[in-house]
């Protein structure tokens, strides 16, 4: 056993030593060269628990605040102009069931695959308080997520979307609206078309 590996031993075995320890990683504990990767203006608000920083992107114009993310073995991306109030929480894994074994002992390393998937949250998204988002969560582009809500599978862009588990409620916009919303902030390659959009409607089956 390293030095290292001595200390942080230590640290473990010691209650005021980790609570030392937990209180300086979450308000002070948060290198920006440690991220995946992180852009310009973007507010961390502590107190923040983000574990393995590395599998965390976010990509400009980002707040997070008083948010819980755990990254362990899959991606958090939280693409521009997208924001979360207070109390988001996110897990990007599961814990694994094997037979004959308890959960808790399970270790990362043998867990079957598909327990750990990306969450990710597109551009200009508005994240309401207290929300949640479980392993393999999309968040579509231009969606508004109620305060509360317990997302569990991917949402349609454009959508107001609430509930536990959440679900889209009602589109933001007509189909017009949207393109013409997408004219003026996105390159042409990156915009939605209208058989897109008009497919994505039919298939989402709301009202707008």
């Amino acid at each position: 056993m390293n030095i290292k590996q001595k200390l942080f031993k230590k640290i473990q075995e010691n209650v005021f030593l980790r609570g030392l320890l937990f209180f300086y990683r979450t308000y002070f504990g948060f290198s920006r060269k440690k991220f995946g990767y992180i852009g310009d203006n973007v507010t961390l608000n502590p107190p923040l628990t983000l574990l393995n920083t590395r599998n965390i992107y976010l990509y400009g114009n980002n707040k997070l605040d008083n948010a819980v993310v755990l990254a362990t073995n899959a991606k958090f991306i939280m693409k521009k102009y997208s924001v979360a109030t207070q109390g988001l929480k996110v897990a990007t894994g599961n814990h694994a069931m094997i037979i004959g074994r308890n959960f808790i002992e399970i270790t990362e390393a043998e867990k079957p695959k598909g327990f750990d998937k990306d969450v990710v949250v597109e551009e200009d998204v508005w994240i309401g308080m207290n929300v949640v988002l479980l392993s393999g969560a999309v968040i579509g582009r231009g969606s508004t997520v109620a305060a509360g809500s317990v997302v569990t599978k991917s949402l349609p862009p454009y959508c107001v979307a609430g509930g536990v588990p959440a679900k889209p409620i009602k589109f933001k916009w007509t189909i017009d609206e949207i393109l013409e919303h997408e004219r003026i902030l996105y390159p042409e390659e990156e915009r939605f078309t209208r058989e897109q959009l008009e497919i994505i409607f039919a298939e989402t089956k709301l009202k707008h």
